[in-house]
């Protein structure tokens, strides 16, 4: 049966052949979509490893003339913060900190392997405000500036990537620069498993925490829960009167998370609408084209019912030869579609990619086998003394 179908289809290539671009199509972009939202569910799926409930970022301007000074106004500002018995923990970051628009990187050496990586510079409270959970080694503290090393707490990504399965603790890494550079070599103390930087809907980040530096004026703080727009004018107020040239600027780590999700989010919303717009245009273009073929096949149609084709054959051979034609339009879909997995584009995972063909395969069938279910279904009811008669 299957057999007869596939050459019967293909004897009619010609006339079928407006169907099968159409499916062509439409299975392209269900594969586009599919493969966009699994991609983002995964990376949605795992863990930030930042808790970012009740975290503010406040953006400091000291107009400091120089780093010293600004060491000076920063050491105020702590003492000023301890006096606030809702601001739970601080510590002052790089202006890069987690979901700022603000980026960081450089390239990464380790024995002839380099990568790109997110460094941040932290303060050692900085895992206890964003509630960081460290896998292997420590967290560095302020005894180890002293060393000839700079310490440093990697991401297990960055560790996968540069030490593959090997204990990346006590490993020392050049920083990129080339072996003129002075700066001082970086040994690792310390691994995370889960860090995003960006949003939620990113692969988990590649990043370099290292001791803070005297310019860094960015500062994460813990708060006590429910507090809100009070205690923020207060310390903003509290904080302007230490000096006349400072501002300051604090934003909820939830609100510019949620921003960061929604430079996401809002593109995929959009292309699911106007793909879904697509798909329904063809799916009514497949269902009225079914409807013509059937009506030229009235006399087809009058013969098997007077050959004693009952009415469940009658249905199953149209829906049998609209997914065949399905079939043919998938194959050459599937071609195209394999070449991303194999070219690796977009630095994607395969499993992505195969499991979005999977899912667009599986949405063409759903979607044809709809659309040809009715025109099928009438021409199984057809009475072949009424059709032969009409003909």
């Amino acid at each position: 049966m299957l057999k007869h179908l596939f050459k019967l289809i293909w004897k009619r290539k010609k006339m079928n052949s407006l169907m099968m671009f159409e499916i062509f199509f439409s299975f392209l972009i269900l594969f586009a979509v599919w493969t966009l939202g699994i991609y983002n569910y995964r990376n949605y799926a795992q863990p930030s490893g930042l808790e970012t409930d009740n975290v503010w970022v406040a953006f400091f301007n000291f107009n400091a003339p120089n780093d010293t000074i600004k060491a000076e106004y920063k050491e105020l500002v702590r003492q000023q913060l301890t006096r606030y018995r809702a601001v739970h923990s601080f510590a002052f970051t790089s202006s890069n900190a987690p979901f700022t628009f603000s980026s960081m990187n450089n390239n990464v050496e380790y024995n002839k392997k380099t990568t790109m990586s997110e460094i941040m510079r932290v303060e050692p409270d900085f895992p206890k405000v964003m509630n960081m959970k460290i896998s292997e080694g420590r967290w560095f503290n302020e005894t180890d500036k002293a060393g000839n090393y700079r310490p440093i707490v990697i991401t297990r990504r960055l560790k996968e990537e540069l030490f593959g399965n090997e204990s990346a603790i006590g490993k020392t890494l050049g920083n990129g620069d080339g072996a003129s550079s002075n700066d001082p070599k970086m040994k690792v103390v310390g691994v995370v498993d889960y860090f995003k930087h960006k949003d939620d809907f990113q692969k988990l980040s590649s990043c370099i925490f290292q001791p803070s530096d005297r310019w860094d004026d960015t500062m994460v703080m813990k708060v006590q829960e429910g507090s809100g727009a009070e205690l923020e004018a207060q310390i903003s107020k509290e904080v302007a009167r230490l000096g006349k040239d400072w501002s300051i600027e604090i934003q909820q780590m939830n609100n510019m998370k949620s921003n960061r999700n929604n430079l996401v989010l809002v593109p995929v919303l959009i292309l699911l609408i106007v793909c879904s717009f697509l798909v329904f245009n063809v799916a009514l273009g497949l269902f009225g084209v079914l409807f013509q073929t059937i009506s030229r096949r009235k006399q087809e149609i009058g013969v098997r019912r007077a050959m004693g084709a009952t009415q469940g054959a009658i249905l199953w051979h149209f829906i049998g030869e609209t997914a065949v034609i399905a079939t043919f339009g998938l194959i050459l879909g599937v071609f195209f579609a394999v070449q991303f997995p194999l070219l690796n584009v977009f630095d994607v995972e395969a499993g992505v990619y195969l499991l979005g063909i999977l899912m667009a395969v599986i949405s063409v069938y759903v979607l044809v086998s709809i659309c040809a279910f009715y025109p099928s279904r009438q021409a199984s009811v057809m009475q072949p003394a009424t059709v032969l008669h009409e003909e």
